[in-house]
């Protein structure tokens, strides 16, 4: 994740804003409505598309952050090159020779083999120092994890080597359902025994953590385990902001806009065609304007037709066919009221009509999740 050049402040590159003070909103948020429960901060995939380089260090020095949590070890690599000190914790299996690399940068590695012992007591043996680790339980997600059934030997093994430091404990839930029961409340009972087996044998299993975002609205027990796992919570997500009765329960505030400056405006003669496949015919002399930025750096192809851009103060509507690999057509209308160097928000907080969970809706999608993960990583990233 190399450093990207910042582009010229006239640029005609498009680029995306990501609203600083709204990120620190939203973790107040959320430890306000945990009860004061700490975030281990899920910034992974790109800190959810919005720019992890530029994420971490916003919240940093926030005392209602624990942490930070990744998948990919260049993720970790990032956070500590920019500056962030927290903890972070890789929830991945990693390679012997990355594993040292982490260790060496002060990253938790997770632990969920069968054979972890054997794997951290070499590492520990090569570095000369205990490894700082966290724990994954597999309570019925079935996908990493060591299975609840048989962790409890696991963790007596772990905790019983001096190569090993336990730092947390941690398990992955599905937000599934079995009849009328929430089976999140299945995986949090389960996850709970073994840790008070594992205590009453005298060991410390460290901070606890289970719920993501969507656990820690729907099941607020998993909130005094002390640390919440939230992700898209943070960054704004607004299905977030009631519960399943429709009640407002916290007042999250997006954290991203994406824009471009307008590159032409030409006026199309009745009957012409704009873009491929011409699928937008004017019906009367109508200008036409074009910005640089489309489906590759993130933008829905399928919100052509439906949705809008904002430019100036007015939405203007995204043609039929107007979403293009690195372009987006809008249609001004029969007056001339845009003009080249315009800066037009194809995705932003200032009109309902581009927010990220309307232009979803408008594509075909549920959440706004699938529009800011992605967003392309090479476009330029400016903390406002």
């Amino acid at each position: 994740m190399s450093r990207i050049r910042q582009p010229a402040e006239d640029s005609f590159d498009p680029w995306v804003e990501i609203i600083a003070a709204a990120l620190q909103h939203n973790v107040r948020e959320v430890y306000r409505f945990t009860n004061k429960a700490r975030s281990l901060f899920v910034v992974k995939n790109n800190a959810y598309g919005i720019g992890i380089r530029d994420v971490g260090p916003i919240v940093d020095q926030m005392d209602e952050i624990y942490g930070y949590a990744v998948v990919r070890v260049d993720e970790a690599l990032a956070l500590r090159d920019v500056g962030v000190r927290k903890p972070i914790l890789l929830m991945a299996h990693v390679c012997p020779s990355e594993a040292e690399e982490l260790v060496q940068q002060d990253v938790m590695l997770t632990l969920f083999h069968d054979n972890a012992k054997t794997q951290i007591e070499s590492l520990a043996q090569k570095l000369n120092r205990p490894i700082t680790v966290q724990l994954c339980i597999d309570t019925g997600m079935n996908r990493i994890g060591i299975p609840y059934t048989r962790a409890l030997p696991w963790i007596e093994e772990l905790a019983a080597s001096r190569a090993v430091k336990i730092a947390g404990t941690y398990t992955m839930t599905a937000g599934a359902k079995r009849g009328d029961i929430p089976f999140d409340d299945v995986q949090l009972e389960r996850f709970l025994s073994v840790i008070e087996h594992s205590r009453q044998k005298g060991i410390d299993m460290g901070v606890l953590h289970a719920a993501p975002s969507r656990m820690i609205v729907k099941t607020p027990a998993s909130h005094k385990l002390g640390v919440v796992r939230p992700g898209q919570l943070i960054f704004g997500g607004v299905a977030y902001n009631v519960n399943e009765a429709g009640k407002r329960i916290m007042r999250l505030e997006p954290t991203f806009r994406v824009k471009a400056r307008v590159v032409r405006v030409e006026v199309v003669q009745a009957g012409e065609g704009v873009s491929f496949g011409h699928r937008y015919i004017a019906n009367k002399a109508t200008w036409i304007a074009s910005i640089p930025i489309g489906h590759t750096d993130g933008y829905p192809s399928s919100a052509a037709n439906h949705a809008g851009v904002l430019i100036g103060d007015k939405v203007y509507p995204i043609i039929a066919g107007g979403v293009n690999a690195n372009f987006i057509l809008v249609e001004i209308g029969e007056n001339k009221t845009v003009h080249v160097g315009d800066i037009a928000t194809v995705i932003g907080t200032e009109h309902l009509d581009i927010a990220p969970q309307s232009i979803a809706e408008k594509s075909g999608f549920d959440s706004d999740y699938w529009i800011m993960t992605k967003l392309n990583p090479l476009l330029p990233r400016k903390v406002v």
